[in-house]
């Protein structure tokens, strides 16, 4: 840990590494062997999971209740089962209100993709427009017609189409 510091002043004074251990029953790590509380945490939260997947109403109630008949924590969630109900809610909506950011930013995304679609589309049709006046100008000029003849055919002035003669490089044709 100490190597995520942006000063380093000397030898640390704590140094802490942590190992993440994945205590779901099914995964039968070592750990759960030698530590029943953990063991039995795990079969808990298994058992709240299964409850929410399952669709029952007030999971968590009904997780408790299965465990304590069960011995799982009995102890425990006999003294503690109101306050772990309103953890597992806390924990449950903070996870709702990840998800629900996620989709938040998922929909900012989209509209912000959209947006930027709508004005590519319209540079698009811009550059089209003025490709269809570009090609309209040398062929007037190639007739042999004059700026201000342009300028009047196009409902234009004179000024922008010198402009854009100028810009793009049209002009007459040598046969």
């Amino acid at each position: 840990m100490s190597d995520a510091y942006i000063v380093k002043d000397g030898e640390p004074s704590l140094e802490l590494k942590v190992k993440v251990i994945n205590i779901r029953p099914e995964e039968h790590h070592e750990i759960l062997e030698r530590c029943q509380v953990l063991k039995e945490y795990s079969q808990f939260m298994e058992t709240v999971q299964n409850y929410q997947i399952s669709g029952e109403e007030e999971p968590y109630k009904k997780a408790i209740k299965e465990c304590i008949e069960k011995g799982i924590l009995a102890d425990y969630l006999m003294r503690k089962g109101s306050e772990v109900v309103n953890m597992l809610l806390d924990e449950y909506d903070y996870e709702t209100d990840i998800e629900v950011q996620r989709e938040e930013a998922r929909e900012e995304g989209r509209e912000e993709g959209r947006k930027l679609g709508r004005e590519e589309g319209r540079e698009e049709e811009r550059k089209e427009f003025l490709q269809k006046i570009c090609s309209l100008i040398q062929k007037k000029l190639e007739k042999g017609k004059t700026i201000s003849e342009i300028a009047d055919d196009l409902e234009d002035t004179e000024e922008n189409i010198s402009h854009l003669i100028e810009q793009f490089h049209l002009g007459r044709k040598e046969s």
